[in-house]
């Protein structure tokens, strides 16, 4: 694995530091969105680097990166609107150094609900993954999931939730997803919130979605 610490300039002029790791030869590309910084969240969460180690493994490369106000990003973290623009700095740099490679965005807790936003506003994605996604909002954290009556993803969308999670819905979140055509529900038996003793099957999960997705679009 190849890592490369960058610096990626917002839409709204920020400096969002963003760490790029990468097989030998990637087929494909993941932007990965981190939980709030409240729950201790940053590119950095172990959850986050063990999907990325199964993603290189299967020569996905993956680029990791801290919100605005968290680590050495500028500017003050938000609840999710503002984040929309640093996601968009993380797939911008994505399509000009692998240009022409499949992109995929993803995203754990807050991070999800940024992903999911970025998929439904229409950016060039073979697929959206949203583990463990806020679906309703929660004043001075996140905004949430968009309405699903108002969410037409542009890929297709998995949506996991363990079956212990005390930090989100489960319920909702197969409630949502239901209504938003194009998204698949998986829910994680025995996993919480962090998903503790379950990353390789949550690992396992991803990685399957993801180049199922990929072999369709070949």
């Amino acid at each position: 694995m190849i890592s490369e610490e960058l610096s990626l300039a917002s839409s709204d002029g920020l400096s969002l530091e963003a760490v790029l790791d990468s097989p030998g030869s990637a087929r494909a590309v993941l932007l990965m969105c981190h939980p709030h910084p409240r729950m201790g969240g940053t590119m950095n969460a172990p959850l986050l680097l063990a999907l990325r180690d199964g993603l290189i493994a299967r020569h996905w490369a993956v680029l990791r990166f801290n919100f605005r106000g968290i680590g050495g990003s500028q500017g003050e973290s938000g609840t999710g609107e503002a984040e929309a623009a640093d996601a968009r700095a993380g797939a911008a740099f994505l399509q000009e150094r692998f240009p022409g490679l499949p992109m995929a965005v993803g995203g754990w807790s807050f991070g999800a609900a940024v992903a999911v936003r970025m998929a439904c506003a229409g950016e060039r994605l073979i697929a959206c993954l949203a583990i463990a996604p806020p679906v309703a909002a929660k004043p001075e954290i996140t905004v949430g999931l968009p309405p699903p009556e108002g969410c037409s993803p542009s890929c297709p969308l998995l949506v996991v939730a363990g079956a212990n999670d005390d930090q989100i819905s489960p319920a909702e979140c197969r409630s949502w997803a239901q209504c938003v055509k194009g998204a698949q529900y998986v829910e994680m038996a025995g996993a919480n919130h962090f998903f503790w003793g379950k990353y390789d099957a949550l690992a396992s999960t991803v990685t399957r979605f993801l180049d199922e997705t990929l072999e369709r679009e070949a």
